[in-house]
């Protein structure tokens, strides 16, 4: 058996990739592929989810094709499962150089059924930028509501401060500290 040397790639010069995060952006796009082609997982999610009941059909609270049914493991909120995404409870390292790429490759291989959750697409995105963020689901939630808030009219951003109970920053960085401040409170968390 033939052992190559590791290289870095991206210093080879026919290499399409100029930096070294270039790389492995790359290759972590590829990984990631295992973990969505995942059979495991796949049936991991199915087993996960009921079905609808007589009595759910008829409250119309879900659409009329629905069949399944899961429950979010971070907002509890029962959604039909087309709606509901597997995620690993315990993020990984990232990937960003040839160890952790292993680690991430064992991450997304490692059928660890143990470490899985459903969650509905609204949290994965929070859950996913807490992770990117190290902020608290509650501090990443928060910040993404802030952030759309923002891209109202400054009018009704003002007006919105204003109702509850804050004089309007003079710069964004003040206005998106007051809007994390409001979203955190009690009656603006789901």
């Amino acid at each position: 058996m033939i052992v190559s040397e590791r290289i870095n790639v991206w210093e080879h010069p026919l290499s399409i990739w100029k930096t070294k995060s270039q790389y492995f952006v790359w290759l972590r796009g590829n990984l990631r592929r295992i973990w969505s082609d995942n059979p495991l997982r796949k049936e991991w999610k199915k087993d996960k989810l009921r079905p609808i009941t007589t009595e759910e059909k008829l409250s119309k609270k879900f659409h009329t094709s629905t069949k399944n049914l899961g429950q979010c493991y971070q907002c509890k909120e029962w959604m039909a499962g087309s709606k509901l995404e597997c995620d690993h409870i315990e993020p990984s390292e990232g990937c960003y150089d040839f160890e952790t790429a292993e680690k991430f490759l064992w991450h997304c291989a490692a059928n660890n059924p143990d470490n899985w959750a459903l969650v509905c697409k609204p949290c994965h995105k929070i859950i996913s930028y807490c992770d990117s963020h190290n902020l608290s689901f509650e501090e990443g939630r928060a910040t993404k509501l802030a952030i759309e808030k923002e891209k109202e009219k400054t009018e009704a951003v003002k007006s919105f401060l204003k109702m509850n109970g804050l004089e309007f920053a003079k710069d964004s960085k003040g206005r998106r500290k007051q809007l994390i401040e409001v979203f955190m409170r009690e009656e603006y968390y789901l």
